[in-house]
């Protein structure tokens, strides 16, 4: 009654527009209260939430990504993809596709990615006879791309907050994202076809060389920073940094376009998300202790001790409360209320904790996806005005193919998540 009565109250506060850093910190309050516990704790384990070297990475990914869209790389990304993809049926929608899992090597979140691609090709789609509705929906499709295929934000604040190997998820997100991005072009391909929508130029040697030379140094950052952190020559963290400087170096003196005031600009950005961020990661982890120290996870462990649940329904059950929660919570929110109260139960179960990461950062990305909290859909809904309705039915087939690959993912980890990690001795 206490885990229920407190998830009723956290929802009730972020209804009625309660800042989730705030309701999470009341919640844990209230609990601490009611047990009669000194509430200096929940300064100390506010700091503490953070005091991580891992988290710091939080920080760097964002200003990198922030960095990467701001300095107008994304365009040399989105002519090569067009001279790789633009002859499909539909070309500019697979050429959305790509540019994200391109960007996705860089970025580490999902707005990023949605800015920056959305900003450079959503126009050129809807002048080329693209439904707005279709475009806005493969942008934010494809965006989610973003926080699976390393670095990813969302892998870093998991690995730290579990006790995971942010290098093993990063690993992990590399087979799973390239499937997904595969799936996200088929779907695009097959209602292309249906609309009729129109093919690029045919593929030519010389021109996709051309633009592959122009791509490069932006395409170097995502082999960089994997290549670094598989190859143990640093730690993620570490590589978060090598990212700033290299993204910095290439924006400023290769190709030009970040500027010292806009860098200036850019770091401002980046702290103030990161500060957002990083405030509710700290209040999320003081909830976090409230809920052990009441011990309210046992609650969820008892039943299912006592339904002999399989790992496959179990990691299916997880999945749908997840998908329902990021309908109306802040992916950060999800996973700091609803992962602690089930992250127990895969020792009992025998789930590899890399594979449970991988179901929620999908589930996580499903949920950027879900109105009327998606944060994808509002920035694609801004940049390709379209109505929220609309953009939200354009995107049923592929909120559809995501379901698919997340239930092939819990199904079929041993090849999807954990064959990466594994070769690589992570």
């Amino acid at each position: 009654m206490t885990l229920l009565l407190a998830l009723c109250i956290l929802l009730g506060l972020i209804g009625f527009g309660v800042p989730i850093a705030v309701a999470l910190i009341a919640i844990a309050v209230g609990i601490f209260w009611m047990a009669d516990v000194d509430q200096l704790i929940v300064a100390q384990r506010l700091y503490r939430g953070v005091q991580s070297f891992p988290l710091l990475a939080v920080p760097l990914f964002i200003l990198a990504g922030q960095i990467m869209s701001r300095s107008g790389i994304s365009g040399h990304l989105v002519a090569f993809a067009k001279t790789l993809v633009g002859q499909m049926r539909g070309g500019l929608a697979a050429v959305n596709v790509v540019t994200s899992m391109f960007f996705a090597g860089m970025s580490g979140t999902s707005m990023s990615d949605t800015a920056a691609v959305g900003g450079m090709i959503i126009d050129p789609m809807v002048k080329r006879g693209y439904s707005r509705a279709f475009t806005g929906a493969v942008t934010a499709a494809s965006s989610t791309i973003g926080i699976i295929i390393p670095p990813s934000v969302p892998m870093v604040i998991l690995g730290a907050y579990l006790g995971i190997s942010t290098g093993a998820l990063f690993a992990a997100g590399l087979i799973s994202g390239v499937v997904l991005g595969l799936a996200l072009i088929f779907v695009a391909w097959l209602i292309s076809i249906r609309a009729g929508y129109p093919v690029e130029e045919k593929f030519a040697l010389r021109r996709a060389g051309s633009a592959f030379v122009k791509a490069l140094p932006a395409l170097l950052m995502p082999a960089i920073i994997l290549g670094g952190i598989l190859g143990g020559i640093f730690t993620p963290t570490e590589a978060s940094a090598v990212a700033v400087v290299y993204g910095a170096a290439v924006g400023m003196f290769y190709y030009r376009t970040l500027t010292p005031p806009l860098l200036y600009q850019t770091l401002c950005e980046a702290a103030v998300l990161s500060g957002a961020v990083m405030l509710v990661t700290a209040a999320a982890h003081v909830m976090g202790f409230a809920f052990t120290y009441e011990q309210l996870a046992d609650s969820i462990l008892r039943p299912l001790a006592e339904l002999e649940m399989s790992p496959v329904m179990f990691l299916i059950l997880l999945s749908v409360i997840m998908i329902v929660a990021g309908t109306f919570l802040d992916g950060i929110a999800m996973i700091f209320i609803i992962v602690p109260l089930f992250f127990p139960a895969t020792e009992m179960l025998g789930i590899d904790p890399v594979h449970f990461g991988m179901v929620v950062v999908l589930c996580w990305g499903i949920g950027q996806q879900t109105p009327p909290v998606g944060a994808a859909l509002f920035i694609t809904s801004a940049i390709a005005k379209v109505d929220m309705l609309s953009l939200t039915r354009a995107n049923l087939p592929f909120i559809g193919v995501m379901l698919l690959v997340l239930l092939a993912v819990i199904l079929f980890p041993e090849i999807l998540v954990l064959s990466v990690p594994r070769a690589l001795g992570l």
